[in-house]
């Protein structure tokens, strides 16, 4: 299945390629399905597309990050007069 995939992405920009295939599998499939393809990965990914194991190989090594932190203030951009939609001590508080 995980080859079938590979096939439908094979012919987009090889950036694009891989992040089609590793975000489908990632949504569809249940997380004993992933951790088996991780399995097979990690015994050198016999029978799978080059694509989908390089695909799969960023997969699960997990999000890159450049070490910047971003946070974000809804309260900070509010419209003039307008009020955030949410209480200030968050969640339901009435």
């Amino acid at each position: 299945m995980a080859n079938q995939i590979t096939d439908f992405f094979d012919v987009y920009p090889k950036p694009e390629a891989l992040d089609g295939v590793a975000k489908h599998i990632h949504n569809t499939w249940d997380p004993r399905m992933r951790n088996e393809l991780k399995e097979i990965l990690e015994a050198g990914g016999k029978g799978l597309n080059p694509l989908c194991v390089e695909a799969m190989t960023n997969y699960f090594q997990g999000p890159k990050s450049d070490g910047r932190r971003s946070n974000v203030n809804p309260s900070a951009n509010a419209p003039k007069g307008g009020k955030p939609s949410f209480a200030d001590g968050g969640g339901d508080a009435g």
